[in-house]
């Protein structure tokens, strides 16, 4: 059964690194997390729920610039946005790239994600209810990585043709610790950008996967798959 594909936006800002609210973010990943959430509207939500939001975001990164890429529900509010922060901001309607979506075509697509797998404990580690502990999850790198995405990127409804993987720098960060008052959580992990030519097999579960990200650690700017007409320019 076919369902009516939802709206996105996606919304694009050039950071101004010489802005020092901006410097800030793009040195600590729970900064720039506070950052992409602040610029959720009200209509979509509480601002404490990303997931309300449909907020997904990636930073990248080259030698002459720092983009913010968010993909949410409705326009994002760049009023909110500290003045200097961003060089340049634009926003596009996807809908119509949702609408698209047909078995046999052919895209581009790209992705940072943090692949990994679990370490299975031994099965007399169990916490005081007597469950089994879960495993350590560990990331991937190499060509155990390119295996993860091929996993997911079938169950995205996606036939990969090719894939080039690029490790991303680690993010890093402070967070307040939940159970305890006061104290602070190193946030630490790596990313594995995913980038190339696919053919769509399932339009339903890649527009799944566009919508609602793929993989972990979607909050701090994991998960946010792109993709575009292969032909388009």
């Amino acid at each position: 059964m076919t369902t009516t594909p939802a709206t996105a936006y996606l919304t694009r800002i050039q950071i101004n690194p010489r802005n020092h609210d901006a410097a800030r973010d793009l040195t600590d990943i729970q900064n720039l997390h506070r950052r992409a959430m602040s610029l959720i509207p009200d209509q979509l939500g509480s601002t404490e729920t990303r997931q309300a939001a449909g907020l997904l975001y990636r930073l990248e990164r080259t030698p002459r610039a720092h983009t913010l890429l968010l993909q949410s529900h409705a326009p994002l509010d760049l009023d909110a946005l500290p003045v200097g922060y961003a060089l340049a901001t634009d926003d596009r309607d996807l809908t119509r790239l949702l609408h698209w979506l047909t078995p046999g075509r052919a895209i581009r697509y790209r992705i940072d994600a943090q692949p990994h797998r679990s370490l299975p404990r031994p099965t007399n580690d169990r916490d005081a209810e007597g469950r089994r502990k879960r495993g350590t999850k560990i990331h991937i790198f190499g060509d155990d990585a390119t295996a993860w995405w091929h996993r997911k990127a079938t169950q995205a409804g996606l036939t990969t043709n090719d894939v080039l993987t690029t490790q991303q720098p680690d993010i890093t960060g402070w967070k307040d610790d939940p159970r305890e008052t006061g104290k602070r959580i190193r946030i630490h992990g790596k990313r594995t950008r995913f980038e190339g030519t696919a053919t769509i097999t399932d339009p339903d579960a890649l527009r799944t996967a566009i919508l609602h990200g793929v993989g972990r650690n979607r909050a701090y700017g994991a998960g946010l798959l792109s993709i575009a007409p292969l032909n388009h320019a």
